[in-house]
């Protein structure tokens, strides 16, 4: 997925905006920054839990923590670690903490989002906190990425 658009972008003679390529996904993170900032009030200083394998909107979020100062963290399975080049080129920015685990319970605890689309329910939602926002990049299969009680929460 997305060598048609890196292949059009290579021989197009107008800007190309990349929507979604196997390895980002800028588009997305765009409009979850809005939202943040939207319901937040910024993104800065905030810390954003993403429980998921590392994938294009986990390189993402990584590229945007190159340029804004967050706390992100990546709490995946093993073996399902993002690419390690770009977890690198985020901690060598020196913008933001950067943290890569295996147990998204024990990272939750405080943070201001959780990002997902697998594994999520009200239970590690609890361990998060009082203030915190559950964030899809949509459309959520239900009962399977997440509970009803989850993606149905005013958060």
């Amino acid at each position: 997925m997305g060598k048609d658009i890196l292949d059009l972008a290579k021989y197009a003679t107008l800007s190309v905006v990349n929507g979604l390529t196997d390895y980002n996904r800028p588009c997305q993170i765009m409009a979850d920054s809005l939202t943040m900032i939207e319901h937040i009030g910024s993104i800065e200083g905030t810390k954003v839990v993403y429980v998921r394998d590392g994938n294009n909107i986990f390189h993402s979020w990584l590229l945007l923590a190159t340029v804004i100062s967050f706390h992100f963290v990546c709490a995946c399975p093993k073996g399902f670690e993002p690419d390690q080049k770009t977890v690198e080129k985020a901690q060598q920015a020196g913008i933001s903490k950067i943290e890569i685990t295996n147990d998204a319970k024990e990272v939750v605890i405080g943070t201001d989002v959780v990002y997902s689309d697998v594994w999520v329910d009200e239970a590690l939602m609890k361990l998060a906190g009082l203030k915190e926002y559950f964030m899809h990049c949509l459309p959520a299969e239900r009962g399977v990425e997440v509970t009803d009680g989850v993606i149905e929460a005013p958060n």
